[in-house]
């Protein structure tokens, strides 16, 4: 498929791959730092404490994103287009989170150890119940963040703030040998989180709020939507959310159920990377969605920019895992290499699937069309449960690869052609934001694949 060039480069591509590398460059270096963190804890404290503050970690990560309420995705594409008090809409957004985070991480500690010995801890130490709460709240707000400063074309700072907390909470494992606590590891994840948040946010609020990047005279979120319209899309988006989150958690639990605890580990360790390598590519295609949200008719045109600029490192990167799965693999012992391999270059195969589907919903979620997504989304848990449940007794974990390769690119099918036809589509005319103060011309016309909604009407 040849796609087609742009005469020049606009200001709106322009911030696309300004943020699409920033965003790239982030998930490399917290992948980075998080391994070395996790490689530094396992080398100077004992193993148990490593493993039940790993569990502790998982769960308040976990967790934190369902409480969230899938804003980290709203955000970028509704602050964009907010013309008034943009501040309100964030505080809002980390209000909904800090509230539902309460609400899920007091659940958590009350109900958890009764279903879990490995959560006992946490009903014996009401200091650490305390605890995991407030992290589960900090953390929310700490991963909103990155949405707005994406929102509003500073996702070049994401990279930076992240790479400090890596730095950080590393530097904070040794500290912790000097004081008595029974989760050393957990702290030394959490503390930096407090450390940046507010003069994060205090640079958000005081200075990249303060220039909103809306174009005069467009519509907001409202108006464009209407509120009930607003209300369901966000309700329908979470919902996909949810499906996704619960395909990734859940294989790994579903996996240890079917063939045991070995069998969960030779699969756990591919299959982290894998979600790694699948993250660099769902977080690309959110400056797609900030981009959309300002400039709608230009959603083909930022669509081939991204698929120029990162479809190489697509295909490269599934080539060497592919290839290099037995030596990557060795890295963890002989016995991963042998039993994990094959797996890892089925789910490698899967991630070209997983993109295209990325990049179909990243398109949906500026058309709209919420139901969509969490069709797709919907699809995907469904395939994968299945599949894995028919395959995996048989074949074992190179069996779960399979399934996971199979229901992606089943799903992906259904997508690739509406993929290929915004991609073909020639971008139309319009003007770039005109900043505030500045004479605007009229609002641009909404493109085809998106007519306006009324007031009030169905979005999705």
């Amino acid at each position: 498929m040849r796609l087609r060039r742009t005469q020049a480069p606009t200001h709106s591509s322009t911030a696309l791959l300004k943020s699409a590398y920033s965003l790239a460059l982030n998930v490399v270096l917290t992948s980075a730092l998080g391994l070395g963190f996790w490689v530094v804890a396992a080398r100077i404290f004992p193993s148990a404490t490593v493993g039940r503050d790993a569990a502790l970690v998982a769960a308040m990560t976990t967790l934190s994103a369902i409480c969230q309420l899938n804003l980290g995705t709203a955000i970028p594409r509704f602050l964009p287009i907010v013309r008034y008090r943009p501040e309100r809409v964030v505080w809002i957004s980390y209000l909904l989170t800090g509230v539902v985070s309460v609400l899920g991480g007091t659940a958590f500690v009350l109900v958890a150890p009764a279903a879990s010995h490995s959560y006992r801890f946490l009903s014996s130490r009401p200091a650490l119940g305390l605890l995991f709460v407030a992290s589960v709240v900090v953390w929310g707000v700490f991963a909103l963040e990155d949405a707005v400063l994406t929102a509003t074309r500073r996702a070049v700072w994401v990279p930076l703030e992240n790479a400090i907390f890596g730095v950080l909470k590393i530097a904070a494992l040794p500290v912790m040998l000097t004081i008595a606590s029974a989760t050393p590891v957990f702290i030394a994840w959490n503390a930096p989180v407090v450390a940046l948040v507010i003069p994060v946010n205090l640079f958000i609020f005081l200075r990249v709020l303060r220039k909103p990047i809306a174009p005069a005279g467009g519509l907001t979120p409202v108006e464009r939507f209407g509120l009930r319209g607003l209300l369901r899309f966000l309700a329908t988006d979470y919902a996909a959310s949810i499906f996704m989150q619960t395909s990734i958690g859940l294989l790994p639990v579903l996996v240890v159920a079917l063939l045991g605890g070995r069998s969960g580990a030779y699969f756990y360790m591919p299959f982290s990377l894998i979600v790694a390598f699948d993250t660099l590519f769902v977080l690309v295609m959110q400056p797609l969605t900030v981009e959309g949200a300002l400039a709608e008719a230009r959603v083909p045109e930022l669509a081939r920019e991204i698929v120029r600029h990162f479809g190489w490192l697509l295909i490269v990167g599934i080539v060497l895992l592919a290839a290099g799965a037995s030596q990557i693999l060795a890295l963890y012992g002989p016995a991963y290499a042998r039993h994990g391999a094959p797996l890892l270059r089925w789910i490698a195969l899967a991630s070209l699937f997983r993109a295209i589907t990325g990049m179909y919903m990243a398109i949906f979620r500026v058309e709209g069309r919420a139901s969509r997504i969490l069709a797709t989304q919907a699809a995907t848990f469904v395939l994968v449960v299945v599949l894995v449940a028919a395959l995996a007794p048989s074949r074992g974990v190179a069996g779960v690869g399979v399934a996971w390769l199979v229901a992606n690119a089943v799903v992906a099918g259904g997508t690739v052609w509406h993929v290929i036809g915004v991609l073909r589509r020639p971008s139309q005319d319009t003007p770039e934001p005109v900043p505030p103060g500045a004479q605007a011309p009229a609002p641009p016309a909404l493109p085809p694949t998106m007519p306006e909604l009324p007031s009030g009407g169905p979005l999705a």
